[in-house]
């Protein structure tokens, strides 16, 4: 059990994140607002038209749950975003040096494992396309229900997982199976709580980029995870090895 912790950490520490750096300035602007002092605009949508509340501030930050959002909005989630990652990323790596100084082989293993996994969701996050600015960068309490969210923590959980088992078969088929429930599970799970992002508004051709997405990560999240958990274990073993 201990050698999981790490890995569970990080990846609550970072989600938990997501959601407090994107609920806090929603929250704010909400406290701020009088219904009976702001304006009504009919907002238009493929259901028909609804009537929706608007003021200065929401004005200047378009970061609505279903609308693109600006350059400007974009900019300051880089930043957010790169602040939770940099720190999951500290709190794992001291996890890390804990247990090497304790040479809990274990642990080392599964927090190299999960800060692998946290490597690959940061490397998704900031270098994939600006073509679809609404799905990968999002208020950061709906990162969640993102690809590069459920890819990552995929690969965390079923990788950490997977340090705990033996070589061969059994981490291969524990990594699927982890995975695969994580996979589909997460965005469900997401999308229970509110976390996700719609897509009704957006170009029909963007169905295709969501299904091909879908299925890619069903395939590459496993295998992903399984190689992740086989370096991690590598890894961790020679470096408690140099310290006895």
């Amino acid at each position: 059990m201990m050698q999981g912790l790490a890995g569970v950490a990080g990846a609550i520490v970072l989600a938990a994140g997501m959601v407090v750096l994107g609920r806090a300035p929603v929250q704010l602007r909400n406290q701020a607002r009088s219904p009976a002092a702001m304006p009504v605009q009919l907002r238009h949508t493929r259901s028909g038209v609804i009537p929706a509340s608007v003021d200065a501030s929401a004005a200047q930050d378009n970061s609505g749950d279903d609308s693109p959002p600006s350059d400007q909005d974009i900019t300051r989630r880089r930043h957010e975003y790169a602040g939770a990652f940099a720190i999951s990323a500290a709190i794992l790596l001291l996890a890390i040096v804990i247990a090497l100084v304790f040479r809990h082989r274990g642990a080392a293993a599964a927090g190299i494992a999960a800060l692998a996994a946290l490597g690959i969701g940061a490397l998704l996050q900031f270098t994939a396309s600006r073509g679809l600015p609404m799905f990968l960068w999002p208020p950061p309490h709906l990162w969640l229900g993102t690809f590069a969210a459920d890819f990552m923590l995929a690969v965390m959980f079923a990788a950490v997982a997977g340090t705990m088992l033996r070589p061969g078969t059994r981490r291969v088929m524990g990594s699927i199976v982890i995975a695969e429930i994580a996979w589909w599970g997460i965005p469900t799970c997401a999308g229970a709580v509110g976390l996700t992002l719609s897509i009704a508004r957006q170009r029909m051709e963007v169905n295709w980029l969501v299904f091909l997405g879908t299925a890619v990560g069903a395939v590459a999240a496993p295998a992903a995870a399984w190689a992740t958990a086989s370096l991690a274990s590598v890894i961790a073993e020679r470096m408690t090895l140099r310290r006895t």
